[in-house]
């Protein structure tokens, strides 16, 4: 027999309904009402958070298919010699041209051999003690001169009881910036110690020592004998051909001759016949083309995503699961809108998509025009940049410009100014250095919105104008790593939706809590009835047995 039934039995002088029934019913209905609904609110609230988890795995794969094609090219080079390789190496500053080129010398190193008086038998011979000075500059072996570089460059290394062996010599060397030692096995059982130093006809070394020990390590042009005799390679530059003028520098792969392309050389051509080829760069419109498309087809994969979470239903009735949510629809707005808004910095007028023949149809997809997009670019190939790569760029060709890799320059246009030896943008001052590779002069912006940007005037140059320009790629780019940070926009909704969760839980459990004192406070309330009931019983019953005792004594 159930509890309910026991109470039935115990409840037959009383009212005779089923309390234990009756409590039941009143507690669900006090409180499975609301604990339904805040299951269900738990449920959406989980939802959303997985969506929100899934928007990030989207915006994830978007931003590295963004890195993948920003810095896209729109030139071919081409180099008519095989000992010269060309590429680009800065599409957002790299231009078409044509040049007549000659490699007449590679640049190399310098090299020192030094096999001692007597011979070196092992890499751990014995040597003397004391200290060499290494000078950095030109030699002049039929000169019997040294000229330190501009900038004088000098090391020392010490010998001690700790490296006076022919290999902890070359270890000592070798710490030093920019040279190299080695310990070379030239014959059976005969070895050398090898110094190379850095590129370049002024980074020859000079080795010195006023400690006789350590004799067997001078290499020096001004003294006659061994010294002079150490140098078995000339440390020399590359020396090219431009267009009638000679150019040197002191690496094989240069990237100061074509603004945004390096040239790697790999041989001398003065000794062919023609001596000089042709290097020239052009214009790709369909490669241009397929980059854009490219682009426009997986920016509207993230729009038909998007417009999936965000569906209201109005045609079948099942709304997305974000389709009410504020922060999703401010990024929804926010990457339309990247796409839609002017870009500034590629010359003196903004760009926009839709001089590209890149329009936005009504849904938010994008759509190209094959025709007008390679038109465009034909017209003006920086606009392909206000897409694809963030560049800073003059007016004035004669201005060499770069910035520092951490900087991030304010998009824009500055005011460039040179007057009595000093260089401003927009009335900034820039600091005054000087190149160590062309012996130019060259101002660097420290502050304000320009800082980072440095500029190299290859000619004088007294007013020009230089554009900042942040491509569309880049700063989609940084608007994704934004909201995707720790402290970004999806990261605080999903905090915000898992303490409504926490909120929720609370909820369930004071519930919970509550169902037994609710029962309780029902139980004593129907038992005070029960009471009643039975006392009014009991006063009826008694009643009726004094009226039946009346009637029968009248009778």
């Amino acid at each position: 027999m159930s509890s309910v039934d026991y109470l039935s039995i115990l409840n037959q002088k009383g009212s005779g309904l089923n309390i234990t029934q009756i409590v039941d019913s009143l507690v669900e209905a006090d409180t499975v009402p609301k604990k339904n609904m805040l299951e269900e609110d738990k449920t959406v609230k989980q939802t959303e958070i997985s969506a929100f988890a899934s928007l990030a795995s989207e915006l994830n794969l978007l931003k590295s298919d963004l890195s993948s094609m920003a810095n896209s090219n729109k030139y071919v080079p081409v180099s008519g010699n095989s000992n010269l390789a060309i590429s680009v190496s800065d599409n957002s500053v790299a231009t078409a041209f044509s040049s007549d080129v000659t490699v007449n010398s590679l640049a190399s190193h310098q090299t020192l051999q030094f096999s001692g008086s007597s011979p070196y038998t092992s890499p751990t011979a014995s040597i003397g003690q004391g200290t060499l000075t290494l000078n950095l500059g030109t030699w002049n072996v039929s000169g019997n001169s040294f000229t330190n570089k501009s900038t004088p460059v000098t090391h020392t290394v010490t010998v001690d009881a700790n490296n006076n062996t022919l290999q902890g010599l070359a270890s000592s060397i070798n710490a030093l910036s920019g040279i190299s030692a080695s310990v070379l096995q030239t014959s059976a059982g005969v070895y050398s110690l090898v110094v190379k130093s850095p590129m370049g006809a002024d980074n020859a070394i000079k080795i010195t020592t006023d400690d006789a020990q350590l004799d067997d390590f001078r290499a020096d042009p001004t003294i006659v004998g061994m010294p002079k005799n150490a140098q078995k390679q000339v440390a020399s530059d590359a020396e090219l051909i431009v267009d009638g003028i000679t150019v040197k520098r002191t690496s094989n792969s240069i990237s100061n001759i074509f603004s945004g392309y390096t040239l790697d050389l790999k041989g001398e051509t003065d000794t062919l016949t023609p001596a000089n080829f042709n290097v020239r760069s052009s214009l790709d419109v369909d490669t241009a083309f397929d980059n854009a498309k490219s682009l426009v087809d997986r920016l509207n994969l993230t729009r038909n995503y998007f417009d999936e979470l965000m569906d209201r239903g109005v045609e079948d009735g099942e709304a997305g699961t974000l389709s009410n949510d504020p922060v999703m629809r401010s990024i929804s707005n926010r990457i339309r809108k990247l796409t839609e808004s002017n870009i500034v910095g590629f010359g003196a007028n903004s760009r926009y998509l839709s001089e590209l023949g890149i329009q936005t149809k009504r849904d938010g997809t994008l759509l190209i025009n094959e025709r007008s997009f390679k038109d465009a670019v034909e017209k003006d190939p920086s606009s392909y940049d206000a897409i694809f790569n963030s560049s800073i760029t003059s007016s004035n060709s004669n201005l060499l410009l770069s910035k520092t890799s951490f900087s991030k320059p304010t998009p824009g246009t500055y005011s460039y100014r040179h007057s009595s030896g000093d260089s401003y943008l927009d009335n900034i001052k820039l600091l005054k250095g000087t190149d160590s590779i062309t012996g130019l002069d060259y101002y660097s912006a420290v502050d304000g919105g320009p800082a980072g940007i440095t500029i190299i005037p290859q000619s004088s140059v007294s007013s020009a104008f230089v554009y900042v320009g942040e491509s569309m790629l880049d700063k989609m780019d940084s608007y994704i790593e934004n909201i995707l940070s720790s402290s970004g926009d999806i990261e605080r909704r999903k905090t915000s939706l898992n303490q409504d969760l926490t909120d929720i839980d609370d909820g369930l459990l004071d519930i919970n809590r509550k169902v037994d004192v609710i029962r309780e406070r029902y139980l004593e309330q129907f038992s005070a009835m029960e009471s009643a009931v039975t006392s009014l019983k009991g006063t009826s019953e008694y009643l009726e047995n004094m009226v039946k005792s009346w009637s029968k004594d009248d009778n």
